[in-house]
């Protein structure tokens, strides 16, 4: 197990030079454009995600929905952001199969209304007048 996680530690940062420097072969210098604009992106799906995520959870609970697919395709939307900050052809293409993956929007409500809580009752009285 041990070997597996160095060979991941060491083996993809070399594999990920390797494609970068077989990309700037073939288009030369648009590679640093590529980099610097999937760097950009990467960020801007970070924060994205980060702003987004407890009002999709709140939804999904507020709906009746068990929160670990709210859960899970957060996480797959940060792996993928990270991946993107992270220079390199295979870690950008892993990046957009995890995009890519179906399963990433949040739950729709099944019914018109959200389920109400003990919060959302008006307690009172009244009388009826004929």
């Amino acid at each position: 197990m041990r070997a597996g996680i160095w060979i991941i530690a060491f083996g993809l940062p070399v594999l990920e030079l390797v494609g970068i420097y077989q990309i700037w072969q073939t288009i030369g210098a648009w590679t640093l454009t590529w980099l610097a604009l999937a760097l950009a992106i990467g960020v801007w799906l970070l924060r994205r995600e980060h702003r987004a995520f407890l009002p999709r959870l709140i939804e999904a609970l507020a709906y009746g929905h068990a929160p670990m697919g709210v859960l899970l395709a957060s996480f797959r939307r940060i792996i993928a952001a990270l991946l993107l900050i992270f220079p390199g052809v295979v870690s950008d293409a892993l990046a957009l199969v995890l995009l890519a993956w179906p399963g990433g929007r949040p739950p729709r409500p099944r019914g018109g209304r959200a389920r109400t809580t003990a919060d959302d009752v008006i307690e009172g009285e009244y009388r009826r007048i004929d």
